[in-house]
């Protein structure tokens, strides 16, 4: 039984909100676009976009859950403030930007990832891969009175994907090129790439996360400058690489894995951090050369995946907030002088607003029916459409 019509859906532009929370925990970031089809072809026009910091109370309960044993009553409570904290970035940035909120046709959510765990365990006879991202659907529609789509991730790991990454398809429909071969880089807590050789079909598309973005460098200025980023690499420029530091975190097996992959904060932890802290911390070490270290690795990371699994590439472009990094992208053009590297605002995306306009996308896709995952990509068995969607 059909409850959307999607013919009629795709039949005219959609005004569709879309909203992120990454692994950062830094801000929501939000944009309004106008999506329209034309055989398939898909279009869209950015109306506002705009970035709200994260309550204090709630950002310290997002970083608890990650690093510590919490109750089902704070997923609970986290899972419904979030909705509110939705709600209200689509009523400021309708407020602030003047565009009238009785014409937004839908709103899709990524929602804060509490846990992915795409690599199968065993619970009782199921073989389980799972993934959690908190914030109420149904409670974010109720509020707004608005058709709400999210949870884009659980459709693809059921169909035995990874779940992730899920922009290489906003990448291939809007920035692949019919004589380059590029590559889409986004840089956020967690860094992932979709590889687009020229020309290609959607077949021929590969995307992966490649380590540890921002998150040990956010994890190193938190702790030992009480900032919640290192701006433009300040304090990195200013310290010198630890050798062995760096050898170890070259070690990690995950860096040189073969794709399909994906990762988050539970390789990438806060007790890993420590360790790496306790074992590589000695009296003669600043701790500005910390920060330095982990930029470095990200660059190197990076460029290593690059180097590994794509081929020729000609361009790269770079969007998330390590773009904002001064010193970090000096690194990447280091380690890869042989590459153009750009960001996204050239291309007409914005390169803080990316993840946010790819998940108003999936949200049109899905309203549209059309499937949002690629198998090559993730590793699922089949295309489907992801999502699941409140009608208010």
């Amino acid at each position: 039984m059909e409850i959307i019509n999607h013919r009629e859906w795709l039949s005219k532009p959609r005004y569709v909100y879309g909203i992120m929370t990454g692994t950062s925990v830094d801000a929501v970031d939000v944009a309004i676009a106008l999506f329209s089809s034309n055989n398939y072809k898909h279009e869209f026009d950015i109306i506002a976009t705009g970035n709200y910091d994260i309550p204090e109370e709630i950002r310290n309960l997002i970083l608890k859950i990650f690093h510590e044993p919490v109750t089902i009553s704070e997923v609970s409570q986290l899972n419904f403030a979030l909705s509110r904290l939705y709600a209200d970035s689509v009523i400021n940035l309708c407020k602030e930007s003047g565009f009238d909120i009785g014409k937004l046709d839908a709103v899709g959510i990524h929602g804060q990832t509490l846990w992915h765990e795409p690599e199968a365990r065993y619970i009782s006879d199921y073989k389980i891969s799972s993934t959690y991202q908190a914030g109420s659907i149904s409670a974010l529609s109720i509020i707004l009175n608005k058709i709400v789509v999210g949870d884009f991730r659980s459709a693809d790991i059921a169909n035995g994907g990874q779940g992730a990454p899920l922009v290489p398809i906003f990448d291939y429909e809007f920035l692949r090129d019919t004589n380059e071969n590029r590559v889409a880089l986004n840089i956020g807590g967690i860094a992932n790439v979709t590889l687009l050789p020229a020309n290609c079909k959607k077949t021929e598309v590969t995307a992966f996360d490649t380590g540890s973005g921002n998150v040990f460098i956010d994890m190193s200025v938190q702790k030992f400058f009480n900032l919640k980023y290192d701006k433009s690499g300040e304090i990195a420029r200013t310290g010198n690489l630890i050798p062995e530091l760096m050898n170890t975190l070259k070690s990690i097996p995950f860096i040189t894995k073969k794709p399909p992959k994906s990762t988050g904060r539970e390789l990438f932890s806060k007790d890993y951090f420590i360790r790496l802290l306790e074992e590589f911390g000695t009296e003669n070490t600043k701790k500005q050369d910390f920060v330095r270290t982990f930029t470095e690795f990200t660059a190197w990371s990076i460029a290593e995946n690059v180097r590994l699994f794509s081929i020729n590439t000609n361009r790269i472009i770079s969007s998330g907030g390590g773009t904002e990094n001064t010193f970090l992208m000096e690194q990447l053009k280091k380690v890869l002088p042989e590459i153009q590297i750009d960001k996204s605002d050239k291309y007409g995306i914005p390169s803080d607003y990316k993840e946010a306009l790819c998940f108003a996308y999936l949200a049109y896709l899905a309203l549209g029916g059309l499937s949002g995952n690629i198998p090559s990509v993730t590793g699922a068995s089949k295309e489907t459409v992801l999502g699941v969607i409140a009608l208010r």
